[in-house]
């Protein structure tokens, strides 16, 4: 695991290894407190493969969603997750990331979680639930339909709003055996 700050910027990125964000395991402003699903219980003694995980945070701003969706390709081709899958969090990470640049109001943070079978993104923001910083929109083709893209490529969207921000956080099966 690396700590560095990205280029103009005093905002630290985690990338690799398996980073426990500050806080991790208490409940916090934007914790998830729906009970976690689980799958069958292992047989005594029985190792599952660590699963993979990355932190990034940035600024959250516009001209930075391409160094979120680069950085992520970049940690999940490390990875070796399959092409397609890859492809697919790409685009949910970049709709995701330019969801917080667009609503939030000063860091977004990406979280990718690879295990056996399974990738998590999340990703948080420090926007209100009052709306967007967006101005009027002359053309609305053009927003909108980011969530419904992220919807139909994953097969779990979870949208956890709390005062100090909201938290999209997605489950896409992979083709990736440990």
């Amino acid at each position: 695991m690396s700590t560095r700050a990205l280029p103009g910027t005093t905002h630290p990125s985690i990338v690799g290894g398996d980073p426990t964000p500050p806080g991790a395991g208490r409940p916090g402003p934007c914790s998830d407190t729906t009970p976690a699903r689980t799958g069958p219980a292992l047989p005594r003694g029985a190792r599952t493969a660590p699963a993979r995980r990355a932190v990034l945070a940035l600024p959250a701003e516009v001209r930075w969603v391409p160094v979120a969706r680069r950085s992520a390709t970049a940690a999940l081709a490390h990875w070796h997750l399959p092409p397609p899958d890859l492809a697919t969090a790409e685009l949910v990470v970049g709709e995701l990331a330019a969801n917080a640049a667009e609503h939030g109001h000063r860091d977004m943070t990406i979280h990718l979680s690879l295990g056996a079978g399974a990738l998590r993104i999340s990703v948080t923001d420090s926007g209100s639930p009052a709306g967007s910083r967006r101005p009027h929109d002359d053309a609305p083709d053009e927003h909108g339909r980011g969530l419904t893209i992220v919807e139909h490529l994953t097969s779990e969207v979870r949208v956890r709003q709390s005062p100090v921000g909201r938290r999209v956080s997605v489950l896409i099966p992979t083709a990736l055996a440990h």
